[in-house]
């Protein structure tokens, strides 16, 4: 819902057909939040089925976006780097889904799952805000390209911590080292992000990043902070 959200208020006016298209899937998947608060265990892998119908349609309605960004056919303020983001966030949705159309609980994943993922995620996010903060707010700009920095660089340590998964050990030193300081990283991020929140920076200093993103943004790390406890605890 937030996803169709920001790429209708991201498309340039004259996008109409995708404005339409953005804005249905909004709907839609209003309705999926809805009707997921009244479903049981029987009727969960029928609703898992529907919400994968939508969220594949939503896919590749984001790649059909990205496809024209590349060829220079449509106006949007969204990077294509940040839509694709927004995709693979999708995909881990449909990922969880498939245990769930099949009955099954969806299994706890180890750390470095979440790691590559929602790091790739966080510098992405973290760019964003450095690209459209004004640059009269410097500190913001400033703290917002730290992050990037950082998590570009806990990006790539995670690549390589995840090839010593093949020697068949799943925990070790170094990477609880890691846990903890991503975890550390993490938390500050998520502090920063609700401090342009509640400066309400979009109408001050943003031109394409807006206080719900913002808002959308900490809620992601709060997840991936509450997945990484998850798995370490397993």
């Amino acid at each position: 819902m937030n996803h169709g959200q920001f790429i209708r208020d991201s498309l340039y006016e004259s996008e109409k057909e995708a404005i339409e298209k953005a804005k249905g899937f909004i709907e839609r998947f209003k309705e999926l939040h809805e009707k997921v608060k009244a479903i049981d265990i029987a009727s969960a892998p029928s609703f898992a089925s529907e919400a994968n119908e939508a969220a594949e349609q939503l896919k590749q309605f984001k790649f059909d976006i990205i496809r024209r960004q590349l060829e220079g056919k449509i106006g949007i303020h969204l990077t294509p780097s940040f839509i694709g983001h927004m995709v693979l966030e999708l995909e881990e949705y449909q990922n969880v889904l498939g245990y769930l159309e099949k009955g099954e609980v969806p299994p706890i994943f180890h750390e470095l799952h979440h790691h590559l993922l929602w790091l790739r995620d966080a510098y992405g996010h973290a760019g964003t805000i450095n690209d459209n903060m004004d640059g009269v707010e410097k500190r913001f700009k400033e703290k917002s390209h730290l992050f990037t920095q950082h998590f570009e660089q806990f990006y790539l340590k995670a690549v390589e911590l995840t090839t010593f998964l093949q020697a068949n050990i799943d925990s070790f030193p170094a990477l609880k080292r890691f846990n903890n300081e991503v975890d550390v990283e993490m938390n500050l991020f998520k502090t920063f992000l609700l401090e342009l929140e509640e400066h309400e920076l979009s109408a001050e200093v943003l031109s394409s990043f807006t206080a719900p993103m913002a808002e959308h943004m900490a809620k992601e790390e709060q997840y991936y902070l509450l997945k990484l406890a998850e798995s370490r605890s397993a």
